[in-house]
């Protein structure tokens, strides 16, 4: 079940405009758009229609990953995680690698 509400947000309580066919205490799936130029917020019960909604952000990685051109993939870092703060911060590169916990002196 999918109910598309519009809701304020107060004192870090979400508060829909209307009432909701909810059990006390139910989970459910908030998807939040604070723009105000889209459509209203959607609830979804996280049994299948959360399932589905999960598969729906992971078809938009799929867009967003088909949409770039493949020979794009080529210039990517594939260093980033060790080297993030060099593409994040501009840090030169090698400066804040992991430390080796177990060798002797390493804290």
């Amino acid at each position: 079940m999918v109910q598309t509400v519009q809701a304020k947000y107060e004192y870090g309580v979400l508060k829909p405009s209307e009432s909701l066919d909810l059990e006390d205490g139910e989970v459910v799936t908030v998807a939040v758009d604070a723009s105000g130029e889209s459509e209203p917020l959607s609830v979804a019960n996280s049994g299948s229609e959360g399932e589905s909604a999960a598969k729906s952000i992971l078809g938009m990685f799929d867009e967003v990953h088909d949409s770039v051109p493949e020979s794009a993939w080529d210039s990517v870092p594939t260093d980033g995680a060790i080297n993030y703060k060099h593409y994040l911060y501009g840090w030169p590169k090698g400066k804040g690698r992991a430390i080796d916990c177990s060798a002797p002196g390493a804290f």
